[in-house]
């Protein structure tokens, strides 16, 4: 079996200096409508405290990992074990080019991670927000040394409702820049509409889609812990080198770029993929305080093994809304994990 690493990104966005420093930049970063507030707000950088309970799903239900690789700006909480062996504490500037940093993007983040050193092939990127809550396999990332990936034909987000839709549909026009879509999905047909894997319904839905518009993109992979190939990542820098550039180069997330979904496409139109259904996958839930009940209901019902438990700009209560899942985190996780240090008070 292929080793496969975890990869997961976290900022402390109340800390002062790193306070001090994105305020700065966002004073000398050029105005200009590509970027975008709501990608940017302070949401997007709050931290609830909820990252010893990742290592802590990750040592109960994923002890197979080979290396856990904590990305930060040079940040660290004071409860890591940072001696752990299967711990790599990497900074922003041992992977990401000195011309990109600092960042406060984590577009920029993602799109570099191939770069890490010493990073396995295949590995598995959680955003801080993505917890495991049950037990998952290596075959739960990866089938036949493939990604397995949310597999559904969907109209693109012509519209740009807003930067995730913008964002997804660079990723569409650069996949169609290189690829005859419509050809590999037909090539790839026993995955896309595959009803063993998918279901019947949705197998269905993709063969009605792919009928009506044959270059149907790919481009939805939903907001969970998603496995990548680390040389496709090389790959798509080596053909798009100029984009990809550009969309690293904004100290903050802006409409200009793509985000690691672009990977998963990419490895779809290749053929290098497993289907799976996204219910399989696991499940986003949006942080607010009239969700609460509905959110400790679904963490201790583990009826899902990847949960993102996602802030937004609604989350008016946010310390309330901490306090309650803080409460149900420690119920499914009252132990250490060896990822935290011994006699230190996790806060």
């Amino acid at each position: 079996m292929e080793k496969i690493d975890f990869v997961v990104t976290w900022v402390d966005g109340s800390d002062s200096e790193w306070l001090a420093e994105k305020s700065k930049y966002e004073n000398l970063e050029p105005k200009s409508p590509l970027l975008t507030a709501e990608a940017n707000s302070e949401c997007r950088y709050r931290d609830f405290g909820f990252l010893k309970y990742w290592f802590r799903g990750v040592e109960q239900y994923a002890p197979w990992v080979n290396k856990v690789y904590f990305i930060t700006c040079g940040q660290k909480p004071a409860w890591l074990n940072v001696n752990h062996p299967k711990l790599v504490c990497v900074q922003h500037r041992d992977f990401i080019p000195g011309r990109f940093l600092p960042t406060f993007n984590s577009n920029t983040i993602e799109l570099n991670l191939h770069r890490i050193p010493g990073l396995s092939e295949h590995f598995v990127l959680f955003n801080d927000d993505v917890f495991l809550f049950d037990e998952v396999s290596p075959s739960f990332f990866f089938r036949d040394g493939n990604p397995v990936l949310y597999t559904t034909l969907r109209l693109p987000n012509f519209f740009g409702v807003n930067n995730w839709s913008r964002v997804s549909f660079n990723n569409f026009c650069l996949v169609h820049e290189h690829f005859k879509v419509g050809d590999s999905i037909w090539k790839n047909r026993k995955k896309w509409f595959s009803v063993s894997e998918l279901g019947l319904k949705k197998a269905f839905r993709n063969y009605l889609c792919y009928l009506a518009y044959k270059d149907m993109p790919v481009g939805h992979y939903g907001h969970v812990a998603l496995p990548h190939l680390k040389s496709t990542m090389a790959d798509v820098w080596e053909k798009c080198s100029s984009f990809m550039e550009v969309a690293s180069t904004s100290k903050f997330r802006s409409d200009n770029q793509v985000n690691q979904w672009l990977f998963c496409a990419w490895n779809q139109a290749l053929g290098k993929f497993f289907p799976a259904s996204l219910d399989k996958l696991g499940r986003r839930l949006v942080i607010a305080s009239e969700y609460l009940d509905w959110i400790v209901q679904v963490m201790t019902g583990r009826k899902v093994p990847v949960i993102c438990l996602n802030d937004s700009v609604d989350n008016t209560e946010a310390s309330a809304c901490a306090v309650r899942i803080t409460s149900a985190f420690d119920r499914l996780f009252p132990r250490k994990s060896s990822f935290e240090l011994e006699g230190e008070v996790s806060l």
